[in-house]
């Protein structure tokens, strides 16, 4: 007869379904976001480089045009010099008419302006004399109306001064429509950079994507996975690919090795002491000498123990080699867990001699073991069961986070064991303590198998019996 799903177990699937897919969109969404990132980097860098080297050709460019116009300039007033000593004043304001009225209106436009040694105008218009130094001889950019020319001034003999000019229209058009080539050419040399940085980008995504692609599998217990070999030459990705399958196929091969001597030990060990546990207790029905009862008894306590030790030394690897991923785990209401547990403990505290007080946050939800999650909360309450002073109380509280507190108001932990409670054998109280040391390393590989750290502090640091405290929080928590 099949068996039909349960809605919860139905709901429960959906929910893993949705959270993987969110997963992948998340995962592919941070993707495309670095292909972009790539792709606006190159593109940036090419601006500011191809900005550089515009800035830097505009510059010369500038400086040849202005210095091509200045020479021209410069040969003209030496000409006007030498016109002005053969033929004076007169002479030279005739050639100088002669020039303007034959001068073009538009492009290298010349300009001239000179006047006597009274401040009278000669040629052009004394008012739009420049801020220049006749003394030195100083060129410069200025204003002739609204045009701006590059001119050179001069003193003549007689006081007589000169300005010799030439229009810069021609020389900021030309400069102007280069700077609109180069704006052009920026723009198309930054979109062919960013498609070529998209595309490279693209690529480098895929080959990356397909080595997390991997972990991703390690993650969810598929130890099968391997990088893809690409075609063509061979580059450092290739290389790391093959790194990682050669260090898979070794942890492939380590874990196999682990599995079989589990396997191993719990058939060879566990069956052959199940079955003389059964033995003794066959033999302690047909036997009525005391004597032989008592070492029956003791035998079969013995062999119960080393089952006991193994059990807890297969859980603690188990839980240590799946440690980290929770993507795999169902949703479990840790808090109907951890009432259930303290219900099924009150009875026992009482029996001790002790009080067990829960305080427990409704409705925390986490993605867990619940199996694993019972054994790490049993051990807590079992240790403090056992350390807690008679007629003291015990407490168990469960808050968001999750944060499972479990505190006594026992003999507590020496300061010199808080960081070593957690380790394997090791007991802080070994003259008081039974069994063989693991419950908690079992609590703390169960912590770190969803992601929590555990640890121990004195739950009244300011008496006699100091009590422990133990706290099982997200790692990096408080």
């Amino acid at each position: 007869m099949s068996r039909v799903a349960s809605p919860t177990a139905h709901a429960r699937s959906l929910a893993q379904k949705s959270l993987a897919q969110k997963s992948l969109a998340q995962k592919s969404l941070a993707q495309k976001s670095l292909a972009m990132a790539i792709a606006l980097r190159v593109a940036l860098a090419t601006a500011l480089v191809c900005t550089v080297v515009f800035v830097l050709v505009y510059a010369v460019l500038q400086h040849q045009s202005r210095a091509a116009l200045q020479a021209t300039i410069d040969t003209d007033i030496a000409g006007l010099s030498d016109i002005y000593r053969v033929e004076g004043p007169d002479g030279l304001s005739q050639r100088l008419r002669e020039r303007l009225d034959l001068a073009p209106t538009a492009g290298e436009r010349p300009v001239y302006i000179v006047v006597d040694a009274q401040g009278r105008a000669l040629v052009g218009d004394a008012t739009q004399w420049p801020k220049l130094d006749t003394a030195v001889s100083e060129a410069g950019i200025t204003k002739a109306g609204d045009e701006t020319i590059l001119a050179r001034v001069t003193q003549l003999r007689g006081g007589v001064k000169i300005m010799a000019g030439r229009s810069m229209a021609l020389a900021e058009q030309s400069l102007s429509q280069t700077r609109l080539l180069f704006l052009a050419a920026l723009v198309l040399i930054v979109g062919g950079a960013f498609f070529i940085g998209e595309f490279g980008a693209r690529k480098l995504r895929r080959r990356i994507g397909a080595i997390n692609g991997v972990f991703d599998s390690l993650y969810d217990g598929d130890f099968k996975a391997r990088t893809p070999a690409t075609a063509g030459r061979p580059d450092e990705l290739d290389a790391l690919s093959g790194h990682v399958n050669l260090t898979l196929d070794r942890v492939e091969r380590l874990l196999k090795a682990q599995r079989d001597v589990s396997d191993n030990i719990a058939h060879e060990v566990r069956t052959p002491l199940t079955a003389l546990n059964q033995r003794l207790e066959d033999a302690l029905a047909r036997i009525d000498d005391p004597e032989a009862i008592t070492s029956l008894h003791q035998a079969q306590d013995q062999v119960r123990g080393t089952l006991r030790l193994l059990d807890s030394l297969l859980d603690i690897a188990s839980a240590e080699a799946q440690r980290g991923d929770l993507r795999a785990l169902p949703e479990v209401d840790l808090s109907e867990l951890a009432r259930q547990l303290c219900e099924l403990y009150e009875a026992s505290a009482e029996e001790a001699g002790l009080t067990l007080t829960a305080d427990i946050t409704e409705g925390i939800v986490v993605r867990a073991d619940a199996m694993q999650m019972s054994r790490l909360m049993v051990n807590l309450l079992d240790n403090a069961l056992k350390y807690g002073a008679a007629g003291s109380a015990l407490r168990f509280t469960l808050r968001p986070g999750p944060v499972i507190t479990v505190e006594d108001e026992g003999q507590g932990v020496p300061d010199a064991d808080k960081g070593r409670v957690f380790d394997r054998y090791h007991r802080a109280h070994a003259s008081m303590a039974k069994g063989h040391g693991l419950g908690l390393a079992l609590v703390a590989a169960i912590a770190g198998r969803h992601n929590l750290s555990v640890r121990v502090e004195d739950s009244h640091p300011d008496r006699v019996n100091k009590g422990a405290r133990f706290i099982v929080s997200p790692e990096g928590g408080a």
